[in-house]
């Protein structure tokens, strides 16, 4: 594997992780991307949406069927504070500033999804053709966010039929086919839609992938990748009857194959065998919204139901595992308005709650979360401020019957200055507490067995995170020439996390402990934007150390999080008018990764490219053509993402890593009726 980068970012690959970045480094990167336009390149961009004391990041539709997203690490391709592990969405974990997704608060469409089921494999899927947008809150929180954000949240937000049907449309649909060379995938996608009545529109989608083991950079197969999903999907949608607005849907997710046990590592004859596995998920919910156009009246609620389980059969012997979670929960909020107009003083006030139970069938941990919360924003002048607070009332009931219980407070400020001539400044603080957390599902029954002992650590106490962040960012217009755009912000972030819950057996003997200490990540994102006319570009850098108590770098700490080598990605994309074309091309890379504890490997440095197109005929606008290369050198790595086990013979582990795919052409047709 050979760890040289592209020539745009070779000048950084000498560097381990330190997060001061370097202005020499970024130049010259900036004015490689200034030269490639002949290439006429792109990388998704990434929308920032206007909500300054939230710097909510958003991916929509458009870029996520531009991609031909297949599973989340394509949906976060080019988000440069959100990462992905795993080579399959079987074994996909996501990452926001190196924090894994067990420390966020994630939901669809409200609802949340609490699910840890297996520290080697995903706890969570979605259908990319189903959602509207995703939204990542990878800075400090308000309290209105939700609860469990210790690291951020991301929100998915799945498609309306208004947002389908065309003006003038009472009924529509969509049939789409798709293939994948690299593991020789096929797709198709149907969704119809209407309008039932006046306002009130039905949506149902149904799509269904199936590939087999795909090929790495090289040509060898990597052995328990190849499966099958499918999604069901229905929403009713009631916008804008009157003062109201109603959302109700389901969802069911699979995801099924022979994977091996472990599906985020290769496969082994003797510890990582191949398992018949089904990961499902069913998620219904409810949103009401009620706005009669008085000030002091806007009313949101939520209800939800989530279970996602794990079955699986051993091939060799047939002996069985299952778990599941199932969590029920809803928020239930009011935004006030009041003041002068220019104050634009909004504050919210509400109530959520969750209650999470797993389990393996034989015994179950359960957890809920009752929150009272307060958030004020408001504009003076130049200056948007926002403060609030959360009480988290919380309670886990662990398999032996011990519990952590106890009520928290968790504040949180921030402030925007738009300082003029494009130039805005930030900051903000906040922090959020978790004592609502069973054990990953798969081993609730670990210490209460025959024979077996669970103990809980006497002074127990709930998880805690303080997070800090500020930064600088800039928008103009005519910077090197007439009606040219540009934008730049760089974000320096701070995020301690304390009392970490986990488990240990030793024996017979499982102990639920506070880790000691507190586990750190810090680092600097940036992000740098320029057009003109159709041709646009960005840039993106991240680096950040993640430290545990002992000040080592954490890697591939399952539950925890996972430190990478610094990441830049580096995108160009020309639209044309006429014809209704739009091309791309995007480099993504990682420099070598070397402050690592004694007993790890240094993790290789590498480049990817990707070139992609989309096109809609001007006689036939109800078709669009979409391919893409993916891996265009077909480069043989391994994602610094993806969990990386030292060989050890005397254990049977003769490789470490599993191997990334290698070159993907992807092709796709849609069709609109």
């Amino acid at each position: 594997m050979t760890d040289r980068l592209s020539p745009c970012v070779a000048a950084s690959a000498s560097r381990g992780t330190a997060f001061t970045p370097r202005p020499l480094v970024a130049a010259i990167a900036l004015l490689c991307a200034s030269t490639a336009n002949a290439e006429t390149l792109q990388m998704d961009t990434l929308q920032i949406e206007d909500d300054r004391l939230n710097a909510t990041a958003v991916i929509d539709s458009e870029e996520i069927a531009l991609h031909q997203a297949h599973d989340l690490k394509d949906v976060f391709r080019d988000t440069p504070s959100v990462t992905v592990g795993g080579t399959t969405a079987s074994s996909e974990m996501i990452y926001v500033r190196g924090l894994e997704d067990t420390n966020l608060n994630i939901s669809v469409d409200g609802a949340s999804q609490n699910g840890y089921l297996f520290h080697h494999s995903s706890s969570f899927n979605i259908e990319p053709e189903l959602l509207k947008r995703a939204e990542v809150q990878a800075g400090p929180g308000a309290a209105d966010n939700g609860p469990n954000a210790l690291g951020g949240s991301i929100k998915f937000v799945t498609k309306d039929a208004q947002d389908l049907l065309e003006p003038g449309e009472t009924f529509g649909g969509m049939v789409k086919g798709s293939t994948e060379s690299a593991a020789d995938a096929v797709k198709g996608t149907l969704s119809v839609y209407g309008e039932v009545a006046p306002n009130a529109g039905l949506l149902f989608s149904t799509s269904a992938r199936n590939s087999d083991d795909y090929r790495t950079g090289g040509g060898d197969e990597e052995e328990g990748t190849g499966g099958h999903q499918r999604s069901y999907f229905g929403k009713f949608s009631l916008l804008d009857q009157g003062a109201h607005s109603l959302r109700i849907s389901a969802e069911h997710n699979e995801d099924s194959g022979i994977y091996c046990t472990r599906p985020n590592m290769e496969c082994q004859p003797f510890n990582n065998v191949k398992v018949d596995t089904e990961l499902s998920r069913d998620t219904y919910t409810a949103n009401y919204d009620y706005k009669p156009g008085s000030r002091l009246v806007d009313v949101h609620t939520n209800v939800f139901h989530t279970k996602t389980e794990l079955d699986r059969t051993t091939v060799s012997t047939g002996a069985e595992l299952n778990a599941d979670v199932e969590s029920y929960g809803g928020d239930l909020n009011n935004t006030f308005r009041f003041g002068p107009e220019d104050m634009n003083n909004r504050l919210t006030l509400g109530s959520d709650y969750v209650y999470d139970e797993s389990s393996t069938g034989s015994f179950d941990e359960k957890a809920r979360n009752l929150a009272l919360y307060a958030q004020h924003r408001m504009t003076l002048g130049t200056v948007d401020l926002s403060f609030g607070a959360r009480v988290d009332d919380y309670k886990t009931e662990y398999a032996n019957g011990e519990t952590l219980d106890d009520t928290d407070v968790s504040p949180n400020a921030s402030l925007n200055w738009r300082v003029g001539g494009g130039v805005e400044l930030f900051t903000g603080y906040s922090t959020a507490v978790r004592g609502n957390k069973g054990r990953e599902a798969i081993l609730a029954d670990d210490g209460v067995g025959v024979g077996e002992t669970l103990t809980v650590e006497p002074g127990l106490e709930a998880e805690t995170s303080r997070s800090t962040e500020v930064g600088a960012r800039w928008k103009g217009n005519d910077l090197l020439t007439q009606r040219d755009r540009a934008g730049l912000e760089v974000t320096y972030f701070d995020t301690h996390f304390d009392n970490y819950i986990t488990d240990e057996t030793v024996g017979s003997e499982t102990t639920i402990y506070n880790m000691e200490g507190i586990v750190t990540s810090k680092g600097v994102e940036a992000r740098a934007t320029y057009g003109i006319g159709g041709w646009d570009m960005t840039l993106g850098y991240l680096t950040m150390d993640l430290e545990d108590n002992q000040g080592e770098t954490v890697v591939d700490d399952m539950g925890l999080g996972n430190q990478t080598g610094d990441r830049w990605s580096l995108d160009n994309r020309y639209t044309f008018v006429d014809p209704q074309m739009t091309i791309g091309w995007t480099v993504t890379a990682y420099e070598r990764l070397t402050d690592l504890p004694d007993d790890q490997s240094e993790r290789a440095g590498y480049a990817t490219h990707d070139v992609y197109a989309s096109w809609v005929p001007r006689d036939m606008q109800d078709l669009t053509l979409t391919a893409g290369i993916y891996n265009l050198f077909d480069k043989e790595y391994t994602d610094q993402n993806t969990y990386f086990l030292e060989p050890n013979s005397a254990r049977g582990i003769t490789t470490g890593a599993i191997t990334s795919p290698g070159r993907d052409v992807r092709l796709s047709v849609a069709y609109r009726f």
